[in-house]
């Protein structure tokens, strides 16, 4: 049973420096020296769920979380902002890329922090996260824009945040009549599956708009026992999930481990939405497959599977010109590992080399 008290306590046991990775056998004393550098750039948070795992020598976990002295090579490709989060940001903590809706990310502080990370330039650091006066422009930014239909809550993980500012967010949302729907984007349901407690869900409950879960989950590996469990309440609770995964070199990069992910998802009530193409962020290069690779291990699928196991292969195109779904045709290989897409924005040609 989930315990609805400790959750900041079990967030707490997190790994959170490298001599807590030595005491653990994880790394050794030696490769401290390569890793702080590595640190020194983005922080470490090696969830408490997952130390037994690690353990193991699970790598489809452990890959996720330990860092790795790949992170110091950085390639001229590679960008600190690869999505355009900034070019698209009218205030600060709102990404406003598309007509009728907004990311809004009021922390940057997670219960993991995943080694593939597009937005480690800002995430962990606490003085990223939204003050008073930040809030209040968010919501005024809202308020005057009434193309904006949903709110995708992002950062950082959102459910971090404690009840208290979870509600006033919501509160603050409710009062505005073109929003209509909410979407939290939240690693929490594997990582730290016990923040998912019958008052935040009756804080969901209160709330006058439609809300969604998109769960960030990579391998089947994920699913425990706390998981299911956590999944089980917020979908009882009449909360939908989405899955929204990130397809990782050794981790689940191939048509069995993809297909345990997504038929797990299932099974468990949640419908697999995006399959997202690791962006160009620096320091990621090691968890990247060719794109047309990536393009195959879904083409493949199909037929095999249910269709309802099957999401769209993304590619966010950098420098913020939009998402596109591979399957739509609007990406073109011209040269081994250049790619010329075309703009979901303003269907403009952009081509990109992939190192």
């Amino acid at each position: 049973m989930i315990n609805e008290k400790n959750w900041a306590r079990e967030l707490s046991q997190g790994l959170i420096d490298l001599n807590q990775l030595v005491k653990k056998g994880f790394i050794s004393m030696h490769q401290t020296c390569e890793l702080k550098p590595v640190i020194d750039h983005f922080n470490i948070r090696v969830p408490h769920i997952f130390l037994e795992e690690i353990e193991k020598s699970n790598e489809a976990i452990s890959s996720q979380f330990l860092p790795s002295s790949n992170e110091l090579n950085v390639l001229p490709e590679q960008l600190t902002d690869p999505i355009g989060d900034e070019r698209w940001s009218p205030v600060a903590g709102i990404t406003h890329r598309y007509p009728d809706r907004v990311l809004f990310k009021p922390t940057y502080m997670c219960a993991s922090y995943c080694r593939f990370c597009f937005r480690r330039y800002k995430v962990s650091d606490s003085s990223n996260n939204l003050k008073k006066d930040d809030f209040l422009n968010a919501y005024d930014y809202i308020k005057k824009h009434s193309e904006i239909w949903e709110v995708i809550i992002t950062g950082g993980d959102p459910l971090t945040l404690t009840d208290q500012s979870i509600a006033s967010i919501l509160e603050n949302l409710s009062e505005i009549d073109h929003v209509k729907v909410i979407r939290f984007h939240t690693r929490i349901l594997s990582v730290l599956p016990s923040r998912i407690t019958m008052s935040l869900l009756d804080i969901f409950k209160k709330s006058n708009k439609s809300i969604w879960i998109a769960a960030h989950i990579n391998s089947a590996d994920e699913f425990t026992l706390e998981c299911k469990n956590a999944i089980a309440k917020c979908v009882d609770n009449g909360i939908p999930i989405l899955l929204q995964s990130v397809l990782l070199k050794g981790i689940n990069d191939s048509h069995e481990k993809l297909i345990s992910l997504f038929k797990k998802s299932i099974e468990n009530r949640i419908k697999p939405y995006y399959l997202h193409y690791p962006d160009l962020a620096k320091g990621t290069e090691h968890f990247r497959i060719p794109l047309r690779h990536a393009i195959e291990l879904i083409k493949n699928l199909r037929g095999k599977i249910s269709g309802l196991c099957i999401p769209q292969l993304i590619v966010d195109i950098p420098g913020g010109e939009g998402k596109i779904a591979m399957h739509t045709h609007n990406a073109t290989e011209v040269y081994e590992n250049v790619w010329e897409f075309e703009s979901s924005l303003n269907s403009s040609r952009i081509v990109i080399k992939y190192p």
